[in-house]
């Protein structure tokens, strides 16, 4: 909130953007270009209306919506609106197997075409309004048209906050019931309802009304294209999060989406629904960003890299640099945070919700919402957060692009493929008790595989602990992905069991000794049979740095037979600055498998031998024992999946 004062009372008068949201709805008709089509005169077959007439029904029976289907040559022009698949690269295979031409495709979102998408000799081009000689849609009246259709929503809430000291676990969770009503061309009425289901935070000036049923957003948004230039957006209303106003903001693809610029300038006052009246405060708190997303060109990877600069919604300033990869619906990003000298680093997850085929072509459609966003942050104080709910080009745009689509058609592909043979079945990948893929405590030479993911729970006894080595054992926790194909990460938290932080001086704290820290590791060279890989890694990259490792190793594996294993010999440096360090020096390890479910494993981790033993069980189920020093027994057990 800014810093004008805040005011009670019974009524007050939203400026809106009404006259801005006017002007984008005269441009939210569909753009037209001038120029002919170039593939209108393709040698073929020339196809009819009548075909097309009868094409048009028969996808509206598959659940497209917002339907025109001419014809153009030898080719069908078919503009559509996707609600029923998760994906716009689901929705065009399917009209790929279903369309028996050639075909250009238009994407509708809003009832407003998004872009243009053709396939030649294998290959995907996406054309935008925003280009210059966007070539037409095609005309005539839309099959099972989306105005005044509407979507009833349901889903969860979920607030919650770590590190009080007398409060260490804080949890609200509310259920968000939400109406979403498709207008105009571009056009979305959105009207929501919160309603508190547990709440162990305490009102505060930013949350007065926490503890209520009170409004959820109540907005309208407005998209729409300038033709040749950019698109814009603008929303109106109450956003939720005790914030009203207006937003506006533009947009530009460039290089058929590889490149996006993007701006948003937001202009909103403090509004809250406690029980003795309604609070609000005059529309004067400016905030916004500009930005540029890139998608670098990694084959099979739908990867974002986007920077930006911001006048956060509390009033500080800074910059923010994300680096996001979607795989098939989910998003996973890792974001760092400069602001007002405050350095800030997390992770944000958007995890698609079932059902994966949503209900189309009906008036009202009432389901569960078609993600569930969590961020981790590693502040509480609310720095560095952009305004929420408000129109976002971004999303409007999302995964409507070349790179994304061909990633997309790659998972696709890889997931039709059959194993070669029984015996090519993938190893299982060790997870260290360290939280990164390796052997006891030293890591491997390569990575876990692309998009593989292990969560799990080591316990390190208190005669090798990493924190009060003697006194408290550690407790492990661990979230590891194969971020990219020669990336690995990963988050772990460390509890020095029974020790409570800040207990020297507030001896009542209730808050566990617990460390947090992201890890990576980058592949330079894999590691195969009599081939070495080779593999450098930071752990506690971003952290306190209390139990910290930078390290280089290298690797091999093995196959005699029918017994297979590793080898990695490697170094810890000093080559930041850290508090304790779990790699310090020489380090080395070897693994046999006699059976691909079990591993033996012996290392030297710069300090001392380590033996352990690890079993694979079905549903990606690990169990690792070890003796730690040869004497003292340590157990761990995780869960691997593929995304």
């Amino acid at each position: 909130m800014n810093s004008s004062p805040t005011h009670r009372g019974s009524s007050r008068t939203v400026v809106s953007l009404a006259a801005f949201l006017s002007a984008l709805a005269a441009l939210a008709a569909d753009p037209r270009g001038s120029r002919a089509d170039p593939a209108a005169g393709a040698p073929g077959s020339p196809v009819d209306q009548a075909v097309a007439d009868s094409l048009a029904r028969e996808l509206g029976q598959a659940g497209f919506e917002n339907l025109t289907v001419t014809p153009r040559g030898d080719r069908f022009l078919v503009a559509y609106e996707n609600r029923r698949l998760r994906t716009s690269a689901a929705a065009l295979d399917e009209l790929a197997r279903m369309v028996p031409a050639p075909m250009s495709a238009f994407e509708r979102r809003y009832s407003l075409v998004t872009a243009r998408v053709d396939s030649f000799r294998g290959r995907v081009r996406v054309a935008y309004p925003s280009d210059a000689g966007f070539q037409s849609p095609p005309a005539g009246p839309r099959l099972s048209p989306l105005a005044g259709r509407a979507d009833l929503d349901l889903g969860p809430l979920v607030t919650y906050e770590l590190g009080r000291i007398f409060s260490p676990v804080q949890v609200r969770i509310e259920i968000e019931p939400r109406l979403r009503v498709h207008l105009w061309p571009g056009a979305l009425a959105t009207a929501a309802l919160l309603v508190p289901i547990r709440n162990d935070f305490e009102p505060t000036s930013l949350d007065p009304d926490i503890d209520r049923i009170r409004p959820g957003p109540l907005m309208l948004e407005q998209f729409a294209w300038v033709p040749g230039a950019a698109l814009l957006s603008a929303s109106t209303g109450y956003f939720g999060d005790n914030r009203y106003g207006g937003s506006i903001g533009a947009a530009r693809p460039l290089l058929q989406g590889t490149v996006l610029l993007d701006a948003q300038a937001d202009l909103t006052g403090f509004l809250a629904f406690p029980a003795e009246g309604v609070m609000y405060s005059e529309l004067r708190h400016v905030s916004g960003f500009t930005g540029v997303t890139w998608r670098p060109p990694l084959p099979g990877c739908d990867l974002a890299v986007r920077a930006r600069a911001a006048r956060f919604l509390y009033g500080d300033r800074g910059v923010e640099i994300e680096v996001r990869r979607t795989m098939g619906d989910l998003d996973v990003g890792y974001f760092v945070q400069r602001t007002d000298g405050e350095h800030v680093y997390g992770v944000r997850l958007e995890i698609p919700m079932p059902p994966e085929r949503r209900m189309s072509g009906v008036p009202l459609r009432v389901q569960p919402v078609a993600r569930f966003p969590i961020d981790f942050r590693d502040r509480a104080e609310p720095a560095g957060q952009l305004l929420g709910g408000v129109a976002s080009r971004e999303k409007f745009l999302r995964q409507l692009n070349p790179r994304s689509l061909a990633a997309r058609a790659e998972e696709s592909r890889l997931a039709g493929d059959p194993p070669s043979a029984p015996g090519a079945e993938r190893q299982p990948e060790w997870v260290s008790l360290t939280g990164m893929s390796g052997f006891v405590f030293t890591p491997w030479a390569g990575i876990i595989h692309d998009r593989g993911l292990e969560l799990g729970y080591n316990q390190v006894p208190k005669a090798w602990a990493f924190g009060s080595r003697g006194q408290h054992a550690d407790g492990i926790y661990y979230a590891t992905l194969g971020f990219l194909p020669r990336i690995e990460t990963g988050l772990r938290w460390t509890q020095v069991v029974g020790a409570r932080a800040f207990e020297e001086i507030v001896p009542d704290s209730r808050l566990p000794d617990i460390d947090r820290m992201a890890s990576v590791r980058v592949e330079l060279l894999r590691p195969a049979i009599a081939r070495p890989g080779l593999a450098v890694g930071i752990e506690d990259l971003e952290g306190t740095r209390r139990f910290h490792s930078s390290y280089a190793v290298a690797g091999t594996e093995i196959h005699l037979v029918r017994l297979r294993g590793r080898a990695a010999l490697g170094y810890g440096f000093h080559a930041f600055d850290a508090a304790r360090r779990t790699l310090d020096g020489g380090f080395g390890a070897i693994e046999l498998s006699p059976w691909r479910a079990l591993a033996a494993q012996v290392e030297y981790d710069s300090d001392k031998w380590n033996a352990a033993m690890g079993l694979a069980l079905p549903f990606g189920i690990r169990i690792r024992a070890a003796l730690l020093h040869l004497d003292s027994p340590s157990l761990g057990a995780g869960w691997a999946a593929t995304l």
